[in-house]
């Protein structure tokens, strides 16, 4: 490994830009996988008004309101 300080820095430069771009791309897909279980729940919550009515009477019993 090169011990000039031009490379150096320019490796610290690189390895920024690629840490950024990584974790750039995995913001974005970590909203779009949350968006989609969202999407999806509701889309089950819909089509099953029992399954529904469950979680509602859950829900108000944990949260002390039933």
């Amino acid at each position: 490994m090169p011990n000039d300080p031009q490379t150096l820095i320019g490796l610290a430069v690189g390895a920024v830009i690629v840490v950024w771009l990584v974790f750039s791309v995995l913001r974005k897909l970590f909203g779009l996988a949350l968006l989609a279980a969202i999407v999806l729940g509701a889309a089950v919550l819909w089509f099953n008004p029992g399954l529904a009515q469950l979680a509602w009477t859950n829900l108000q019993a944990f949260l002390g309101t039933r």
